[in-house]
């Protein structure tokens, strides 16, 4: 029958050190990345004429143009042990949803075409 020999009592606080130690100086990390679609369903929305719909789509075009792609990145890290990165990106529709709210003035759900040349007067 064979006993197991006790560890002294020093030893187990300088194992919990060298456990420690090589942890933070090994090579190596928890990476994370993530990216998130943000998507809404499109505002309805119906145009007074064809004007209307006209004017409001090129005016949506050149908002889209110079307001390029719309995405937003987070990045956590601690060196050597912890890296996480996320992106968050915008779908069309949540452009489109912003340029009917700037453009459906009085919120009726109809675009005129008098609001459409006002709001492509603007994007301009």
């Amino acid at each position: 029958m064979t006993y197991p020999i006790p560890m002294p009592r020093t030893a187990r606080p300088l194992g919990s050190l060298a456990l420690l130690a090589a942890l933070l100086l090994t090579p190596g990390c928890i990476s994370s990345n993530r990216t998130t679609y943000r998507e809404e369903t499109r505002a309805k929305v119906e145009f007074e004429n064809d004007t209307a719909g006209r004017l409001f789509y090129e005016a949506l075009s050149r908002v889209r143009e110079k307001r390029g792609k719309n995405e937003s990145h987070t990045e956590v890290s601690l060196p050597i042990v912890f890296d996480r990165k996320t992106t968050v990106v915008e779908g069309e529709s949540i452009a489109y949803n912003e340029a009917v709210l700037q453009c459906d003035t009085n919120h009726d759900g109809r675009i005129t075409e008098l609001e459409a040349r006002i709001f492509s007067e603007h994007v301009k």
